[in-house]
């Protein structure tokens, strides 16, 4: 029973619901239509991989956030907030999450070992100190998302066009605006509100909305162009069907930023998505519209 316990702990602050955004991993093997086994074999490994080093993130975060989830309305109950774990602990399991993580990345290629590097020196700046910076830690969000679709590529020698990681880049700093903007949202109708541990103030709320809907359409325009390139004529037999993929995008932008906007969204962005079945929905129609137009 005891055992039990300790592994539910654990579990919860590893946030194993956070590991569902290392599936953009895979979105390079998608979009190269190169499918078989040892990619996705290769594909899950760096998943693996991706997923350990977000969670030693994770804690490390927690550690460091410590004062000011205690005060914070919902991070309060974060495991090491609450009490639940502590912090020996929370150290032990770093290393035991270190170790199973480079038992996994031996198997990778010296390009993974270059990022997943980066993003781990990344991510800790992010916590110690750069999320306390206005929009620079939007900027570093929006990396380490791209990051994942990067690392996606590189693990498999798979060339990644730049219009990809364009896209990437605007989406998902599109994506880090909301979240900002959910706290904000969230927080004291005060004027003089303040995230605690971030720069962002109340006022701050028209301007991080303003950002997060303009980089989230620029994504799309993006699209637009790429789908208009010479890579895109080649890979699809008819490419004007991808046209309805920026419209979905355009729909599930518009919708999600305005949901934020009204706070009926109260989690991060992506993760509401993930619960979400328009969501689902949208996700769906564009895997179709991708798979129509290049068959048909």
């Amino acid at each position: 029973m005891v055992k039990k316990k300790s592994l539910f702990k654990a579990l919860k602050i590893l946030r194993p619901y956070q590991w569902s955004k290392n599936l953009l991993v895979f979105l390079p093997i998608f979009l190269a239509q190169d499918f078989n086994f040892q990619n996705f074999q290769v594909g899950l490994i760096c998943f693996v991989v991706f997923s350990l080093t977000a969670s030693i993130v994770y804690i490390i975060n927690d550690i460091v956030d410590l004062k000011y989830d205690k005060k914070h309305r919902y991070k309060k109950f974060r495991p090491l907030a609450s009490g639940l774990i502590n912090l020996k602990e929370c150290w032990l399991l770093i290393f035991v999450l270190l170790v199973i993580d480079l038992i996994f990345i031996k198997n990778l290629n010296i390009n993974f070992y270059i990022l997943i590097f980066i993003y781990f020196v990344f991510s800790n700046l992010y916590t110690l100190h750069l999320k306390k910076i206005i929009i620079i830690d939007i900027i570093t969000l929006g990396m380490l998302y791209s990051f994942r679709v990067i690392g996606g590529g590189l693990v498999l020698d798979i060339p990644l066009s730049i219009w990809l990681i364009s896209f990437s880049f605007f989406f998902f700093f599109s994506m880090a605006s909301l979240k900002r903007l959910m706290e904000i949202i969230d927080g004291s109708k005060n004027i003089n509100f303040q995230i605690p541990g971030r720069g962002y103030l109340k006022k701050d709320q028209y301007f991080i909305s303003t950002i997060s809907s303009s980089s989230g359409m620029l994504s799309v325009l993006i699209l637009i162009l790429y789908i208009n390139s010479d890579d895109v004529q080649n890979l699809y037999s008819n490419s004007n069907i991808l046209w309805g993929v920026c419209i979905v995008l355009v729909y599930w932008i518009s919708r999600i930023n305005i949901l934020t906007t009204r706070h009926q969204i109260k989690i991060d962005p992506i993760f509401f998505a993930l619960k979400d079945k328009i969501s689902y929905l949208c996700l769906l129609t564009i895997i179709t519209l991708i798979i129509t137009s290049k068959f048909i």
